[in-house]
């Protein structure tokens, strides 16, 4: 038990709500109407309590009120802190929504009709390496997996983490040997951390800035350099600021010469090696499908994290109404209580006198 010194008489009483023994509890039949009603007060005023901590809002112990009251302070300052820091960077993603969306639509007619002309279409794929009579034994399949740096931008990445843990299962047992190269810091901690035996190359700290075709080639000279025989983008394709799909784009290798892309093609002038042209040929054509693909990333991650701002915003908001409304109702249980004990005090004087 809880011993503290009679708020009467100032001598040690047994519990924390228990007078000493020179100065009983009054009885019902000592205590004046409003003195009933307000030493009923309390136990109403705790079940209350009670109820809302049952109900996973905020446990408020009926004892050590002030430190219950302290932490809902804080809790209520830091989760108020919380809903400004969203709503802020949900203004920056805003204003950078529109430069990316601008960019992405300036570039996807010269990228749509890039991948059309040198990637495989649904069919043709189906045909070549799916279809019936398809020898996949040994075949070499590079996979280039375009993540984000930053999270807080919804399931833009963990969307293409579940979808390509078993895209790779599937290859695997249809007899491709596959490879990974992995854009983007996400895709390094979601992806490589899981497959690092078949990870050939991870780039970071891709998407920090705004893509650049520089960039792009950058890393499209060292895919060239990668031994394999289809290559395959898998990256999020804007469609509005609420919804994005995940996509795979298959390549062959250019470089090889034996892709049927170039079948019908002269290479001039003849003094110059084909081997050298296809090469560079290849690092242009994936170069600039991957600029493509980065524009579009960047689209879907900036558009994602608007509104995954917004709902974090929305739900801080709801939270600190929901401890404001529990830090009150524990806030007039306290005090409740004390009016109580000082009714109750009074009282029992009066009866003593």
């Amino acid at each position: 038990t809880t011993r503290r010194l009679c708020a009467l008489c100032g001598m040690l009483a047994a519990a924390q709500h228990t007078p000493c023994s020179c100065h009983p509890l009054p009885t019902p039949a000592m205590l004046s109407t409003a003195a009933r009603v307000a030493a009923a007060a309390p136990a109403l005023t705790q079940q209350g309590v009670r109820a809302a901590a049952a109900s996973g809002i905020m446990a408020v112990p009926s004892r050590g009120m002030a430190e219950s009251l302290q932490d809902l302070r804080k809790r209520i300052k830091a989760t108020g802190n919380v809903a400004k820091l969203t709503g802020v960077m949900k203004m920056v993603a805003s204003a950078k929504a529109r430069a990316a969306e601008e960019a992405l639509m300036a570039g996807r007619p010269f990228g749509e009709s890039l991948m059309s002309s040198v990637s495989y279409d649904d069919e043709s794929y189906k045909a070549k390496f799916e279809g019936e009579g398809a020898d996949l034994a040994g075949k070499k399949q590079l996979i280039v997996v375009l993540t984000t740096d930053k999270g807080l931008c919804g399931s833009v990445n963990s969307t293409i983490s579940r979808m390509i843990g078993g895209y790779m299962d599937a290859q695997t047992s249809k007899g491709y040997q596959v490879s990974l190269f992995n854009l983007g810091e996400k895709g390094r901690s979601q992806i490589v951390r899981m497959h690092p035996e078949i990870t050939t190359m991870s780039v970071v700290d891709v998407f920090d800035k705004e893509p650049i075709f520089p960039l792009a080639g950058a890393i499209a000279e060292r895919i060239c350099n990668q031994d394999y025989d289809v290559l395959t983008f898998v990256y999020n394709r804007f469609i509005n600021a609420a919804s994005f799909s995940t996509e795979f784009r298959h390549f062959p290798n250019l470089a090889s010469g034996s892709s049927d892309a170039l079948a019908g093609y002269e290479i001039t002038p003849e003094d110059v090696s084909p081997a050298e042209t296809q090469l560079n040929l290849s690092e242009f054509a994936i170069g600039g499908a991957l600029f493509y693909q980065m524009l579009e990333t960047q689209a879907c991650e900036i558009a994602q994290r608007v509104t995954a701002m917004d709902n974090a915003s929305s739900n801080a908001k709801d939270m600190v109404d929901r401890f404001t409304i529990t830090y009150n109702r524990a806030r007039q249980a306290r005090i409740t209580t004390e009016l109580t004990e000082i009714i109750s005090g009074a009282e029992s004087l009066e009866a003593d006198e």
